[in-house]
Parts: structure tokens; sequence; C-alpha cells
């Protein structure tokens, strides 16, 4: 059975007017963190139930109580996945992953990493490991063109793409 996932990271307090529609018809979102505030989460949820870790710039009680940890493993249609904010374990040059003690000690070892933080999109398969950052979606378009993604989830078969937004 097909799950469909939307990703959004780095949104600032800030929901793009065209996020809703790249996100119509998913099953779940996962939010990479730096959400910015309960308002993005309830938008969100409008849309699909939401997964979402904390980042550096979710501060706000409310909100904080309603995140899981940075990093969380979780479990996605059947698949175990590392959602986190900051934490960068890949060497993109080597092409190759950096395991860090931590990514060492899950059990499972995840299918699909999902990240945050660094503003930027990333779209990488490294082995058995689909690495993906859906890119900043926030409020400053000096960032570039505000980005999320797509994830379509279908047996062990994992596949995505990242979505400008205008």
């Amino acid at each position: 059975m097909k799950t469909t996932i939307g990703v959004i990271a780095d949104t600032h307090g800030f929901l793009h007017p065209a996020a809703p529609r790249a996100f119509v018809g998913v099953d779940r979102i996962i939010h990479a963190g730096d959400i910015g505030g309960p308002a993005v989460l309830h938008a969100l949820e409008e849309i699909a139930p939401v997964i979402a870790v904390r980042g550096n710039y979710d501060l706000e009680p409310e909100l904080q109580a309603r995140l899981l940890p940075d990093p969380s493993q979780i479990t996605l249609a059947g698949l175990p996945v590392l959602v986190t904010h900051r934490m960068i374990t890949m060497d993109w040059n080597l092409n190759k992953p950096l395991y860090t003690q931590l990514f060492l000690a899950l059990s499972p070892k995840p299918r699909l990493l999902i990240f945050g933080h660094t503003h930027f999109p990333v779209l990488e398969q490294l082995s058995s490991l689909l690495c993906l950052n859906p890119g900043y979606a926030g409020p400053d378009r000096r960032e570039g063109p505000p980005t999320v993604a797509r994830l379509e989830i279908d047996g062990d078969n994992l596949s995505g793409q990242i979505l400008q937004l205008d």
C-alpha cells in the first residue's frame, strides 16, 4: 500500500500559502524543526496528521510540549526513519555516510533520514539510506525559493521530490 508523506522544515513561524496545495492528498506531514509557533502546526494539522521534531528556533513551552526530541526515530509505513533538525551525518564529498555514535546505535538502521536546519534542499540516495532535507519554507525570500518535499513509500520502495513553492 502506497503512503504519501509531505515534508517541511524551517518555517520560522510562517506557513507559505502554497504549502497546503503541495500537500494535497498526503497521508502524513513531517516537520523537521524550526516551526516557529503553534499556528504553523495547527494549519498543517488541518491537512494531515503531523509528526514534528524540535528545532533550535522552537523555544515556546506550548510548542516544545507537542514536539518530539531532536533527533527521534520513528516508523513510517513500516520503515525505520530518523527525523532530526540539526544532525547532519553525511559527507557529501565522499558520497558515503559518516556514521555518528547515535547512528551506529540505532536499531533497526534507518532507511530514511529527514533533516532540516541548513535551509538547502537535499534528496540523495546513499546506499540503502535516502537522505532528505526539504529546504527552507520560511518567510525570508533572501534564503532562496521556498521548498518542501513529497515522499512516496510503497512497501520497501522510497522515492521523493523537492517542490518549489510559488
